[in-house]
């Protein structure tokens, strides 16, 4: 365990939660903060030598940065404190392997990293997509494009407090205690509710041109929950799909 901790600044998503756990799990963090990528880069996020990235731009002034996209370091190149690795499938992974794996994990299970390994990857069967069990329904609760956020109201805890929690609970408990815990359980009864009138409004609304799938929700007076590969499971012969939506804007 460290003495020295760290602010966490990260991504909300599962790679997010379960770098973040790993981190905690060192005794590094003593502070969480959910930033986007775009704020990030734009300097709209104060980074300081105190802060710990993860999935998110480089900032120089950052203790470490870990990322596991090439681009970033073709944008940046090779910095100290940027840890990188373009080959490996999660940034979870990239945290994993720079604090020596199994021997520095020893009561971490290869599972949670097989899983967000997985996620990332997104190659998921149709079954997960419209039935999703296990870890790929708790990863599709905690994505924010799955549009729970939109209807934070309905939950007893919001959605960055969820994910905080979620950095312990990942660790060391199984899935199938996790799904239980309160706060996920009432997301996970939500999204199936409203999963099922997310399905039927994607057919009423998508058109298909060859292998494009288009969705036009500009008619639609709510934009129903669902997970963000729920297009290609209804329209298997689908890889592209374009989204259309009224704007949040005036004009």
């Amino acid at each position: 365990m460290s003495d020295q901790k760290y602010r966490l600044v990260t991504r909300a998503d599962f790679d997010g939660v379960v770098s973040g756990g790993l981190l905690v799990e060192k005794g590094l963090i003593g502070d969480i903060m959910f930033a986007d990528p775009g704020d990030v880069q734009a300097g709209r996020v104060a980074i300081g030598e105190n802060d710990i990235t993860t999935s998110l731009p480089y900032v120089e002034a950052a203790h470490l940065c870990f990322n596991r996209h090439v681009s970033e370091q073709e944008r940046v190149g090779d910095k100290d404190n940027l840890i990188i690795d373009p080959t490996a499938p999660s940034v979870a992974r990239v945290v994993f392997s720079y604090y020596g794996e199994k021997e520095g994990f020893p009561e971490i299970s290869e599972e949670l990293l097989d899983v967000v390994d997985h996620a990332q990857s997104a190659q998921y069967s149709i079954e997960d997509i419209l039935a999703p069990e296990k870890w790929t329904l708790l990863y599709f609760l905690l994505d924010p494009r799955t549009g729970m956020s939109r209807f934070e109201d309905e939950f007893a805890i919001p959605h960055d407090q969820l994910m905080k929690d979620m950095m312990t609970y990942v660790r060391h408990h199984p899935i199938e205690e996790i799904l239980q815990l309160p706060d996920v359980e009432e997301r996970l009864l939500f999204y199936q509710f409203r999963s099922e009138k997310a399905e039927h409004q994607i057919n009423r609304c998508t058109t298909q041109d060859g292998t494009v799938a288009v969705c036009d929700f500009r008619g639609e007076d709510i934009l129903e929950v669902g997970n963000r590969f729920m297009i290609y499971g209804l329209f298997p012969e689908c890889s592209v799909s374009v989204q259309v939506s009224r704007s949040s804007t005036p004009g």
